[in-house]
């Protein structure tokens, strides 16, 4: 008899998904809030739930320029409920990204980051990164503190505009690397999460570069 858990994957399991990175000229002071309806539309990443095997429910828009790395996260249901340490049983939002986009490491390396970001502070903490590395193979994690992160909550739904300043991505080099590697996670509480490349489910996906989407940085 088959064990239906070891034929679990999902068909971005066979898939490289690529997506386009767009230059944004405003600095680190969230500016997808500041612009049309019709503009922010341009930074939209696709929706890979059919291929994930998933629903729906958030919106992930990313940018980048010099100075960092800009996301917008919409979520269309409420806030439930946010849970620290273990803030994957709670509502956050975790993005994983490789500012040298390498596909031939099956582990972190020094240019890979992990970070997870909460719609409420819990102790203090809205921002941080938790990337873990080979002992050999590692940066400085950055402080809490020099991420910045803006909820807007509503009765039936929420978003976060987070701010990713270039000293916080060891590597992160436009002019010379132009693409990175990104994948994300939004996790919802008593619910399924959304993915945007491989699911958790099948995979450790912040521990594997090599299935985290390539982004072009467009200018």
């Amino acid at each position: 008899m088959f064990n239906d858990d070891l034929f679990s994957l999902k068909p971005a399991s066979f898939f490289q998904m690529s997506a386009d990175c767009k230059h944004i000229e405003i600095g680190p002071s969230h500016p997808f809030p500041q612009i049309s309806k019709q503009t922010k539309k341009r930074y939209l990443l696709p929706d890979t739930s059919g291929l994930c095997g998933e629903q729906k429910f958030a919106d992930v828009y990313i940018a980048w320029n010099q100075e960092g790395i800009e996301l917008l996260l919409e979520v269309s249901q409420p806030l439930e409920k946010v849970i620290y340490p273990d803030f994957s049983k709670g509502d956050s939002f975790e993005v994983m990204v490789d500012t040298r986009d390498v596909k031939t490491s099956g582990y972190n390396t020094k240019f890979c980051h992990h970070f997870v970001f909460l719609p409420e502070p819990i102790e203090g903490k809205q921002g941080m990164e938790i990337t873990r590395f080979r002992q050999e193979d590692s940066h400085e994690l950055c402080s809490p503190d020099d991420l910045l992160v803006q909820a807007n909550l509503a009765s039936k739904k929420y978003s976060l505009s987070v701010f990713i300043p270039t000293h916080c991505l060891h590597g992160f080099d436009p002019q010379n690397f132009g693409f990175i590697g990104f994948t994300y996670r939004v996790n919802r509480f008593q619910d399924l999460p959304q993915h945007f490349s491989a699911v958790s489910k099948d995979y450790q996906i912040e521990q594997q570069p090599s299935l985290w989407a390539s982004l072009k940085l467009v200018k």
